[in-house]
């Protein structure tokens, strides 16, 4: 289970958000960006990114092998957040802080799985 002072004040959200800066994709209907994820929780996250879509927008996030489908809730420069229809699986969040709090770790396994794939 994951530990709550890991988490940031929840301000005026239902959920605390993880502060995770790792990259990401984003994925419209027209196209795909790479981006930022700044901070996620079960209901939504934030992103950084250069162009991000209109309010409204139908997004698919992608951090490694997890998906989640949200609308754009809002949009600051070149930072939006998306909110989550379906909360993301306490399962995907625990996978996303272990990335975050083991990341030279994650990005062995990266290399190392990478590295396979090649052989």
């Amino acid at each position: 289970m994951m530990n709550p002072r890991s988490f940031g004040k929840l301000g005026n959200r239902k959920m605390a958000r993880l502060a995770t800066e790792i990259d990401a994709g984003m994925v419209l209907p027209e196209r795909s960006e790479r981006c930022r994820l700044e901070n996620i929780s079960r209901t939504g996250c934030r992103l950084q990114l250069g162009g991000p879509p209109r309010v409204g927008a139908t997004v698919l996030i992608r951090v490694e092998r997890i998906e989640a489908m949200g609308i754009v809730a809002w949009v600051r420069g070149n930072r939006c957040g998306v909110k989550f229809p379906e909360p993301l699986a306490i399962r995907e969040l625990e996978r996303i802080r272990w990335i975050v709090e083991h990341a030279n770790a994650h990005e062995q396994n990266s290399l190392a799985h990478a590295t396979a794939v090649w052989r």
